[in-house]
């Protein structure tokens, strides 16, 4: 089995390191001003603002632009012509100058001491690559829901770290409001497009993630996400044929991780099995549909 191989510490021989704030934007001007007073607030020192203003057509950069003036670590890339999220939110990662960053989405709002403390649980776990929070989702009919991903961060190897975050557990995608080293982006390359587009492209890159390292969870509400109309995965079709390629890039990720050969293919084959289980249990008497539900449940709480 391949064991961890850790990226760099969060402080190295600077206990306060700089950390990234990413905020790629487009006509977010109805909510836009709530994120970056949450930035403005934080309690660590050492923080860089990159806005990534993708083109937008409202007042989004006027209102980046007024919250820069009089602020030397607020940095505004305006782009000529309209990226996506994900190629917008690559590039910010490529001119981040911190040594740890995090995706400030323009409909997310984080606590004070958000980056403090998950700078914090980053440096006191060499073995993480990423620290978050829990989270608090609000729909958009204003109903609140307390969302917590747990079970990946402590005493599981990179296979069971993968396999777990493959699968979509609950909550998976609540890491991606969390705090990861520089590295780990160097490492991975960056949050990739499929053949279907970006549709769910976070799930391929958490994968990689957590076969890099542990997902350290902080046990608090330190990130609040609200769904509105304009949110991505609120106009996303969530189509089989659009998950279909997401698995594929997934299996993609695996491959080109720091596994070794072996790892990679029972990882692959888990992941190529539960993704198949739904159309394979129509087809299996109910004994060996139970059996082979019970194996991939099993592998997937392996410590």
């Amino acid at each position: 089995m391949q064991h961890d191989h850790p990226v760099d510490d969060a402080g190295g021989s600077d206990r306060t390191p700089t950390v990234s704030a990413l905020l790629p934007c487009y006509n977010a001007q109805a909510f836009i001003a709530e994120t970056l007073r949450c930035l403005a607030r934080q309690t660590w020192p050492k923080l860089e603002i990159l806005i990534g203003d993708d083109a937008s057509t409202d007042r989004t950069l006027e209102m980046v632009t007024a919250f820069s003036e009089g602020r030397d670590n607020v940095r505004i890339i305006a782009r000529a012509q309209n990226l996506g999220w994900l190629a917008n939110t690559n590039n910010l990662m490529e001119n981040a100058s911190g040594n740890l960053m995090f995706f400030a989405f323009h409909d997310d709002l984080v606590a004070p001491t958000y980056v403090q403390r998950l700078v914090t649980a980053l440096d006191k776990n060499p073995r993480a690559v990423l620290a978050y929070s829990d989270l608090e989702l609000t729909e958009l009919d204003g109903s609140r829901e307390l969302i917590v991903f747990d079970g990946l961060s402590q005493g599981r190897g990179p296979v069971a770290r993968g396999l777990r975050m493959a699968l979509r557990l609950p909550g998976w995608w609540v890491p991606n409001r969390g705090l990861f080293r520089a590295e780990a982006f160097h490492r991975i390359g960056g949050i990739k497009r499929h053949d279907k587009g970006e549709f769910a492209a976070d799930w391929p890159w958490l994968v990689h993630m957590a076969i890099l390292g542990e997902l350290h969870r902080v046990p608090e509400v330190l990130c609040q996400k609200f769904y509105k109309k304009t949110s991505l995965s609120k106009r996303w079709n969530n189509t089989p044929d659009e998950w279909k390629a997401v698995a594929r890039s997934t299996v993609r990720e695996i491959q080109q991780s720091n596994l070794d050969p072996w790892s990679k293919a029972a990882l692959t084959a888990c992941v190529k099995l539960r993704h198949s289980f739904p159309k394979l249990q129509r087809h299996l008497p109910g004994s060996l549909k139970d059996s082979v539900k019970h194996m991939l449940d099993r592998f997937t709480y392996l410590s």
